[in-house]
């Protein structure tokens, strides 16, 4: 893990016994998958924060009625292609 801090910290008894559970059918080590989750809360809240931003500039510079229409002929022709797509 390279560098690491030890920590203490308090959780419901519950979500303890429900964390063992999958850490154990997950063959890690508590440090893991606090880790992981973790990991996983931060690449949340950075994804959320991207669509945030994204939807933010949308309000600034909302698509006009021609690009849109550009959009759907453009899939259109893509839909109409010969094209297999199975």
């Amino acid at each position: 893990m390279g560098n690491s801090v030890k920590i203490a910290i308090s959780i419901p008894d519950k979500d303890y016994k429900d964390l063992e559970k999958v850490r154990k059918e997950k063959g890690l080590s508590r440090s893991a998958i606090i880790d992981e989750a973790i990991q996983y809360w931060l690449k949340s809240k950075q994804k959320r924060q991207m669509i945030k931003q994204y939807q933010e500039g949308y309000k600034k510079i909302p698509e006009n009625i021609s690009d849109l229409k550009v959009f759907q002929k453009e899939q259109l022709q893509v839909l109409d292609s010969k094209e297999d797509w199975s």
